[in-house]
Formats: C-alpha cells, sequence, structure tokens
C-alpha cells in the first residue's frame, strides 16, 4: 500500500469490533496504516476487564468508548464499526458530531430510529436470538463461533477468537438507539463470505444508513483478520480521499 506523510491535522482512526471480541482484531490492520489509530475495548477485556459486562446498557458500552476517545487527540475522526457496535458508533456520532468527518460501517448493524440490534433484524432470526440470549446467555457454543464468525480464518486465528471470547451483556443486544444522526460522510462495507450478517440483512443496514459508497470484500465476518491488508487499503483510501467532491 502506498504510504504518505501524516501531519498532525490529518483524521484519527476509532475501531470497535464486534460482540465477544476486543481491540486485538484490528493489530494487523493498524500495523499497515500511519494515519493516528484508536483501537477500542468495550467493558470486559483490555484496559476494561475490571468492568462486569452481565448488567451493562448500550448508554454504559457508549460512555465507556467515549471516555477513551477523550484522551484520543486527533481533531477529527473517522468511526470504523464492525458488526454490532454499529448501535454503538451510531450513539458516538450523535455525541461527537463536531469531531466526525468518517464513518465507515463493516458488515454492521445499523438499526432504523428508535430500534435495537435485535430489532433490526429479520423476524425469525430476532425470535431465534431472543429465545438464545434468554436460554444460554451472550456466549455461542464453539461450533457457532467457527461457523459464524470464523468460517474462512485458518485454525490458528479461529482458536483465539474462541479462547478470547467475551460474553457481552444482553442489553446491548436489546437497547433502543436514543437518535440515529445518519454520518453525511459513510461508506458500508459489505463481506460476501459473511455467515453471522447475510446479504439480506446488510442490505437492509445498507438501507438504513444511505452510504455514499458501498464496497464487496469477498470475505467472511471477520477481515481484519482474513484481509487485513485488503481492508486497510480501503480505509487508507478513504481517509486519503476525505476533501474530494
Amino acid at each position: 500500500m502506498k504510504k504518505q506523510i501524516i501531519n498532525n491535522k490529518s483524521p484519527g482512526f476509532v475501531f470497535l469490533h464486534g460482540a465477544g471480541l476486543g481491540s486485538w482484531i484490528w493489530e494487523d490492520v493498524i500495523s499497515e496504516l500511519e494515519y493516528p489509530c484508536l483501537a477500542i475495548d468495550f467493558p470486559g477485556r483490555g484496559n476494561h476487564k475490571n468492568i462486569e459486562t452481565k448488567n451493562l446498557s448500550l448508554n454504559e458500552y457508549v460512555e465507556s468508548a467515549l471516555l477513551d476517545i477523550d484522551r484520543f487527540s486527533p481533531e477529527k475522526l473517522i468511526i470504523i464499526a464492525h458488526s454490532i457496535s454499529g448501535t454503538i458508533a451510531l450513539e458516538i456520532v450523535h455525541k461527537l458530531q463536531n469531531r466526525i468527518c468518517g464513518f465507515i460501517a463493516i458488515s454492521a448493524a445499523i438499526p432504523a430510529m428508535n430500534n435495537s440490534y435485535l430489532s433490526s433484524l429479520p423476524i425469525i432470526m430476532n425470535v431465534f436470538l431472543r429465545l438464545m440470549l434468554t436460554l444460554a446467555g451472550t456466549r455461542p457454543p464453539e461450533s457457532a463461533i467457527r461457523d459464524g464468525l470464523c468460517n474462512d480464518l485458518n485454525e490458528k486465528q479461529t482458536l483465539e477468537v474462541i479462547n478470547r471470547f467475551t460474553p457481552e451483556s444482553k442489553r446491548l443486544y436489546m437497547d433502543r438507539l436514543n437518535t440515529q444522526d445518519i454520518p453525511a460522510n459513510s461508506m458500508y462495507i459489505r463481506l460476501k463470505k459473511d455467515k453471522a450478517f447475510t446479504d439480506k440483512i446488510q442490505d437492509d443496514m445498507i438501507k438504513n444508513l444511505h452510504p455514499k459508497k458501498i464496497i464487496n470484500i469477498d470475505s467472511g465476518h471477520l477481515p481484519m483478520l482474513g484481509k487485513p491488508v485488503e481492508l486497510a487499503r480501503i480505509l487508507y483510501n478513504f481517509a486519503t480521499h476525505l476533501n474530494e467532491p
């Protein structure tokens, strides 16, 4: 990837991970970028591992992320939201409107106004997940992690995802958004081999986001692990062309 010298006026990338994961998933992507980068850990892992996730609200996830962002120096931010973190990202956009210059959703949940992550899903999947959350909590069985999240990853990567998986609060799935400020400069990255978010689900999220650009990657649910160089190139190009008409 072609690199350039980044000055102190450059935007910074803020990376939000999906359910059960952590900031570690972005390491290979960040290593390819010369822009300032902040990979956030949600409660229950990383710098926030002492916070119990069981009863946390969506808003508490948002406030935890905002505390980390507050210490990140770039004036302008590009939010990178993966999977369920789309709900958190939309709340962050609302609270930090003056700092947000770009929004990239990677197979991300983008609920309609006043909806939750669960309510944005097709009815059959919605009912199934509600039942699973009630009966089994938010840690899926190993087979589901393998098939849904890691279908195109190697065994080493798959085991890392399984072993580092952190259960989330049920409320992260069920709490409704307080707002939905659609970022003006947005892009949706659709994952063509994603077994966790089907093409139909991703297309519905795209309709809710109304992105300026849609890019397809021939990847499963975790391109930051399976195709980090390709993903980094897309993010880099987005940032370098921000000011173009």
